[in-house]
């Protein structure tokens, strides 16, 4: 069942919607949406990287794509996420909804800790595995096989983490059925 939200007072269904009318929480809000931008941004560069000419087989693209990579992963990748995290969880405390009391935002939550887990564990790491294996290549000390089989693994988890960012965006938004608050 669809929620009735009424403008005027900012609440959902007859229930005061959280950091409504506190401007420390508005702009908190705002830096959680520019934390989406980077990391989006940061997705999108990864992925357009990729299609530079001879980023798959020719040993100078293949170092200077991950050079690329690399700057966008420090620069907006990881403080995009950082920027997330830590507005994500001011927001929470601040509007006093804690964890599992809304039922959306806990589901926001665990998959948005699906994502930073999948980027610190498996995809910052590969990353650095991949700009050493492309300077390996360029020195002629290691094999394009190793290159591609990395970049397979990174296409996989990178996958994963745009399809789990698009969820979450969309529980965010569309506050499915979800939305009935715990007691």
């Amino acid at each position: 069942m669809p929620q009735a939200i009424d403008p005027a007072t900012k609440t959902i269904d007859g229930q005061q919607e959280a950091g409504a009318g506190d401007p420390v929480y508005k702009i908190a809000k705002a830096l959680h949406f520019l934390g989406l931008a980077m990391f989006l941004g940061s997705i999108l560069g990864h992925i357009t990287i990729g299609f530079v000419p001879g980023a798959k087989d020719q040993a100078q693209a293949m170092l200077f794509g991950r050079q690329a990579i690399e700057i966008a992963t420090w620069s907006l990748t990881v403080p995009g996420l950082a920027l997330l995290v830590v507005t994500g969880l001011f927001m929470t405390l601040r509007g006093r909804l804690g964890f599992g009391r809304r039922r959306w935002l806990t589901v926001h939550q665990i998959v948005g800790t699906l994502i930073l887990l999948n980027a610190a564990v498996i995809l910052v790491p590969v990353g650095g595995d991949l700009l050493e294996v492309a300077s390996k290549i360029m020195q002629g000390n290691a094999s394009v096989d190793d290159f591609t089989a990395l970049r397979g693994r990174e296409s996989m988890f990178g996958a994963a983490n745009l399809l789990l960012a698009l969820i979450t965006i969309f529980v965010a938004v569309l506050k499915p059925a979800l939305a009935q608050s715990r007691t």
